[in-house]
């Protein structure tokens, strides 16, 4: 869908609470399961019972991390957005990040609800397609190179720590090529070529643009590591709320690669990564399972209802920016002028004038 056409209504609860119930349901749905047939579903049951004693400080302390987090998202988006456009100041990149964060939590995108409606608001900041692209590339280049250089570098370090080669040395070497290659994308030239070779030229322009920010050391560039660090520590605080979490680097591999499960539009694919991840390292199941469900639950509902508020003061926001844009697209009216060498028509001939009587006394009506 182009990014014109995304438009921004009002959000509809009712649809929003249809959607909210589902997932209450199927949790309803799991405990009858568990208590009828036991057995296969024991890990369940026991994550339950580790739910009902659950640290509460712990979790107060999830939720203050989660909200950290989405500050570094805007400190960076803040950041790259400003310089493409003066009208993306702290108050206007708030409102997107969170209200991309409800689009991403509530709307079944497969986590492209957030991006999309970035987009859509660069664009209606003033920036033509090409270059609202080019600043979304430049700020999610700048977030996931922490992504990839946190496995490199976190399953190098386990791998000489013996974990298995599979779940350490391997994914650190995957996510070290994919770095090289985007880096190496920043050689390709802008504009050239066909469809492949341009849009290749676009990821070009914005990996360079991302070098540029990187070399100005501007404080900001901090947000992708609160992004992806304090989110981190909200599976971390689970894991302490519930038992006794494993060794930090365990928790850090886990983590991140269980969020490769976002490339894939399956429900589930995020927190099923995860717990297998744990599970691999030596986690006992019914810690993994409890902790990284309840991981989810704060990810998704505490920053939700912030980003619905956000969403309807985004709306105004854009609403303000159209109005400004008016006067200047109206413009004054323009004079067309003939093509060189046309032939101009002649112009009509003035309509002839009416002479006018003279006034006479008679002419004027006479009161008693």
């Amino acid at each position: 869908m182009p990014a014109e056409d995304l438009t921004l209504g009002t959000p509809d609860l009712r649809a929003l609470a249809r959607r909210a119930a589902l997932p209450a349901a199927a949790a309803a749905a799991l405990v009858i399961a568990i208590v009828v047939l036991g057995g296969p579903l024991q890990a369940f049951a026991d994550a339950l019972k580790r739910a009902v004693a659950a640290d509460p400080r712990w979790v107060v302390a999830a939720a203050g991390f989660e909200l950290l987090s989405f500050g570094g998202y805007i400190a960076l988006l803040w950041l790259v957005g400003h310089q493409a456009s003066g009208r993306l100041g702290l108050r206007e990149t708030t409102q997107i990040t969170l209200g991309g964060a409800a689009a991403t939590r509530l709307l079944p995108t497969a986590g492209a609800g957030g991006a999309a409606l970035t987009l859509w608001a660069l664009r209606r900041s003033g920036l033509s397609t090409r270059i609202a692209t080019r600043t979304l590339l430049t700020f999610l280049i700048l977030m996931y190179s922490v992504f990839l250089v946190s496995i490199a570098v976190d399953g190098a370090v386990m791998g000489l720590e013996g974990q298995p080669v599979a779940l350490s040395v391997l994914p650190g070497a995957l996510a070290f090529l994919a770095a090289l290659l985007a880096l190496s994308t920043a050689l390709l030239p802008a504009g050239r070529g066909g469809r492949v070779l341009r849009a290749g030229g676009v990821f070009g322009e914005a990996m360079r643009a991302a070098i540029g920010h990187l070399r100005s050391l501007d404080v900001r560039l901090l947000g992708a590591f609160a992004w992806w660090g304090f989110d981190m520590f909200v599976l971390w605080a689970m894991l302490h709320a519930f038992g006794s979490p494993p060794a930090i680097q365990v928790v850090v591999l886990a983590y991140f690669l269980g969020q490769v499960g976002n490339t894939i539009p399956i429900p589930g694919a995020v927190s099923g990564g995860i717990v297998g991840a744990l599970i691999a390292f030596g986690v006992d199941a019914d810690l993994a399972i409890v902790s990284v469900l309840a991981y989810r639950a704060i990810a998704i509902w505490v920053p939700a209802p912030i980003g619905l508020v956000a969403l309807g003061q985004l709306r105004r926001t854009i609403a303000a920016w159209g109005r400004a844009d008016a006067p200047a697209a109206a413009g004054p009216e323009a004079v067309v002028l003939p093509a060189p060498g046309a032939e101009s028509e002649p112009a009509p001939a003035p309509a002839p004038r009416v002479a006018r009587p003279a006034w006479r006394p008679s002419d004027q009506a006479v009161t008693a």
